[in-house]
């Protein structure tokens, strides 16, 4: 049996923390299930996921040609944030979707998904002229989080 480097306590193998301190335990078979625990929960920083990477990509690229339609003339500077918006509000909702197709949490797509449609919305808005719609837009937005929030309630189980 190791001992508390702090109080010099024994503690068990398997032990985190010393039963007399709580100091942490540092290595040997605790630190191995440390891990083991990451990787069930899915806490481990996967290497295969690179969205964040490409996203940031697509936004920066989408930045570039917007600049250079506003430069070239194709586009007004007065409207180049709302087609910008527009393009960002696209980029999050295919994150959205990639994630959804491709992550065992599917639920984690729903907040980029949303969040996409509110930029996309913003700049649909300002393109057209909308801006009578613009609560609309939002609270249409709000009444769908909702009803899908009160509905994956329905299927997840209950923590008592």
């Amino acid at each position: 049996m190791p001992y508390c480097p702090k109080c010099g306590q024994e503690v068990p193998d398997d032990a985190v923390y010393c039963p007399k301190c709580g100091t942490r335990i540092e290595g040997g078979k605790r630190e191995h299930y440390e891990k083991e625990e990451k990787r069930e929960k899915g806490e481990k920083h996967e290497a295969s996921d690179i969205s964040g990477a490409i996203v940031g990509g697509l936004v920066l690229i989408w930045l570039g040609i917007t600049f250079y339609l506003a430069e070239i003339g194709y586009i007004k500077w007065s409207t180049w944030t709302a087609y910008f918006l527009l393009g960002l509000g696209a980029i999050l909702i295919i994150q959205a979707l990639i994630k959804y197709l491709t992550s065992p949490y599917k639920s984690s797509a729903y907040g980029i998904a949303i969040g996409g449609l509110v930029i996309a919305s913003i700049g649909l808005v300002m393109i057209y002229g909308l801006t009578v719609w613009w609560p609309f837009i939002f609270i249409v937005l709000g009444i769908i989080v909702i009803i899908s929030s009160i509905t994956s309630r329905k299927h997840s189980p209950r923590v008592r």
